[in-house]
């Protein structure tokens, strides 16, 4: 039978290839693996004391990658890094590394993220998934309250600035190259619908028309099928 030391160490040393793992992580395989604790402390403690388990080397390490990857504040980080057998202390420690400047970033990144989202919402309701996603994150109410009005109210501020920017345009006419619309063209407008309007009464006889300077007049003198009518373009 294998000895328990030498089955415990070939299993860390396993799973701590390619990602780091926390002592009370490992300690939680080996009891899986049904090693007994006395060999599992010995094996743990030895690799502790040769720096393959680093307890605050793998806060630190989590909480850059987690801070800069996901967006997440220092309390989600530390609830993280409880979850995974880390000292309160050490965690502490490593969340407090985080500058809060950073924090602040990284809610407005997020918050940025999901503003195209929010352009069809009502305020309320955009505000209200806004904070609740900046919560699940681990932000405060304060910090999170704040980017999330400073988001919404440059959105209203843009959307307003566009509203102006339409009004002015209207406001300003057409521009000095677009074509003229004259009374007389819109007489001659006028006098071509009438026409076809005389030339549909006509048609629905069934009778082919032919409409064009301003009069109708039937063709062949009698029903055709299928009716059929030309109008000249408009001028």
């Amino acid at each position: 039978m294998e000895d328990p030391e030498t089955v415990a160490k070939g299993i860390c040393l396993r799973a701590l290839t390619g990602t780091a793992k926390t002592r009370k992580q490992l300690a939680e395989l080996l009891a899986k693996k049904d090693v007994p604790d006395e060999a599992a402390n010995a094996v743990l403690d030895r690799f502790t004391e040769v720096g393959l388990i680093d307890d605050a080397a793998f806060a630190a390490a989590w909480v850059s990658t987690r801070q800069s990857g996901r967006g997440l504040a220092r309390r989600a980080l530390a609830s993280e890094l409880r979850a995974k057998g880390v000292d309160g202390e050490v965690a502490a420690a490593a969340v407090a590394e985080v500058d809060p400047q950073d924090e602040w970033d990284s809610a407005r990144r997020l918050i940025e993220r999901k503003m195209p989202s929010m352009q069809r919402l009502d305020r309320v309701t955009a505000e209200r998934r806004l904070m609740g996603m900046l919560a699940r994150k681990g932000y405060g109410g304060g910090l999170a309250g704040y980017v999330v009005r400073e988001a919404l109210d440059g959105l209203a501020h843009a959307e307003d600035a566009a509203d102006e920017a339409d009004d002015a345009t209207l406001d300003a006419g057409p521009p000095e190259d677009a074509p003229v619309w004259t009374a007389a063209r819109s007489a001659a407008r006028a006098a071509a619908r009438s026409t076809a309007a005389a030339a549909d009464e006509v048609d629905d006889a069934g009778v082919a028309v032919e409409v064009g300077e301003g009069r109708a007049r039937p063709i062949g003198g009698g029903r055709q099928a299928p009716p059929h009518v030309w109008v000249d373009d408009l001028p």
